[in-house]
């Protein structure tokens, strides 16, 4: 035997029995153990590529869970800065609406300030006009009352 304590293909071969009378038939005895190390030896290559092959099944399993990992790291860095673009966005526009409101609400002031200076304006004219009209002769005032009373005929 060899020394892994397996039989080998030449061990087969080359085994020899002792020879007894009425024992078995030498030839018969060789022809068999001649196929025995035939299908031996398909059974021993077909071990080593069956090995092989369960090697390179391995190594190609390792590499597509080393890329599995890869994936699942990248997948979830897209997840976390998905998460992250979205929260971004969601601040910024709350930013921009509350800076909206904001510059709304100082536009009301101003459009409120403006009204106010408007009938200010207003009135100073008015208070002006009736100064001026008062300064004015009695027929002239009382002409350029019924006048301004009058309706202004509108021309299409």
């Amino acid at each position: 035997m060899s020394d892994r304590g397996r039989i080998t293909v030449l061990e087969i071969e080359s085994r020899a029995f002792p020879r007894r009378m009425r024992g078995y038939d030498p030839t018969a005895v060789q022809l068999f153990l001649q196929e025995i190390a035939a299908d031996y030896d398909d059974l021993q290559e077909e071990n080593r590529r069956l090995k092989s092959e369960l090697g390179s099944a391995s190594t190609e399993t390792d590499k597509f869970r080393s890329m599995e990992d890869t994936l699942k790291e990248a997948l979830m860095l897209a997840q976390k800065s998905a998460d992250e673009v979205r929260a971004n966005a969601r601040k910024e526009a709350e930013l921009i609406l509350a800076e909206a409101k904001l510059q709304a609400a100082k536009l009301e002031e101003e459009i409120a300030g403006l009204k106010a200076q408007k009938r200010l304006i207003i009135s100073e004219i008015r208070a002006l006009l009736r100064t001026h009209l008062d300064a004015l002769p009695s027929d002239v005032h009382a002409a350029v009352q019924i006048e301004a009373e009058e309706p202004v005929a509108q021309s299409h």
